[in-house]
């Protein structure tokens, strides 16, 4: 076997266990959720204000509501927390394909994982928003402040703010959306593996839960701490000014961080994969 179809099928493997397990039904709870927490709101808010929706806006609410950014991530981990497979199959996969490619593969799969993820989001939220096609801001999201002020501070409100239709394209709020939410869940994945290849699988997806935890509590209290952990990073409005075109926390500086940390990540996994020993895996499936 060359090095791309050893790499392509560890990936391949994976990737059919990962979509057949019946773990994925948590999707299905986490489309739920977003319909109650995001989509009908915003519908609501729509039916009142007689005009229709973007069909990218509710997945721009999804991406960038604090809440629904602190499920996201909880969602994915159960669906990666049994990776790597360490099994006695795994045994013979490494010995056939090598260590390197094995890992390579791995990580292809991880991001086949999260690129399915997300879209089965984007797709969910377009479904059930209603809504039309446009590339910009609706009236709906745009002017509805300005016909009911008294709703300014409601939670609908929040899920659109104008931090983020009065400093970006609704395009340009889609694509940050989806690429830092990638990098996020590419991150919290790449603590489980190292994890699970030293053989401390627990402890690395109780770090990955602190991780995410840490930055739902520092994001609700807005303490300048929060830039320190991923979550704040992923939020795209949260770096920008309400109304001054500013922003208050370089968004290129939300792309090193996680830059560096999926380097450091890699770095830590690749490492652990070198130095693998397989006195913990097991036999049997």
């Amino acid at each position: 076997m060359n090095k791309l179809k050893c790499i392509c099928s560890v990936a391949r493997t994976e990737y059919l266990q990962w979509i057949t397990n019946p773990r994925v039904i948590t999707v299905g709870v986490l489309l739920v959720f977003m319909k109650t927490l995001a989509v009908e709101p915003l519908l609501e808010r729509a039916e009142k204000f007689g005009e229709k929706l973007n069909i990218l806006e509710p997945f721009t609410a999804i991406g960038n509501s604090g809440l629904l950014v602190m499920l996201m991530p909880c969602v994915f981990l159960i669906l990666v927390s049994d990776y790597p497979k360490m099994t006695g199959n795994t045994l013979f996969f490494i010995q056939r394909t090598g260590k390197t490619n094995w890992f390579i593969g791995q990580l292809l799969f991880l991001i086949s994982a999260i690129a399915t993820f997300l879209f089965t989001v984007v797709i969910g939220s377009v479904l059930l928003s209603n809504g039309e096609f446009g590339s910009g801001w609706s009236n709906t999201v745009t002017k509805y402040i300005s016909r009911f002020p008294n709703e300014a501070d409601s939670f609908t409100s929040q899920l659109l703010p104008s931090n983020l239709y009065n400093q970006m394209s609704l395009i340009s709020a889609v694509v940050q959306t989806i690429v830092l939410m990638m990098m996020y869940l590419f991150m919290l994945s790449l603590i489980i593996y190292f994890f699970k290849l030293i053989h401390i699988h627990s402890l690395g997806l109780f770090a990955a839960i602190f991780i995410v935890a840490a930055g739902v509590m520092t994001c609700s209290l807005k303490s300048s701490s929060m830039w320190m952990f991923p979550m704040a990073n992923t939020i795209v409005w949260l770096h920008y000014d309400e109304i001054l075109s500013k922003q208050n926390f370089p968004i290129w500086c939300s792309y090193l961080y996680f830059i560096l940390s999926i380097a450091i990540g890699f770095t830590a996994n690749f490492i652990a994969v070198r130095r693998l020993q397989f006195y913990n895996i097991e036999l049997v499936e």
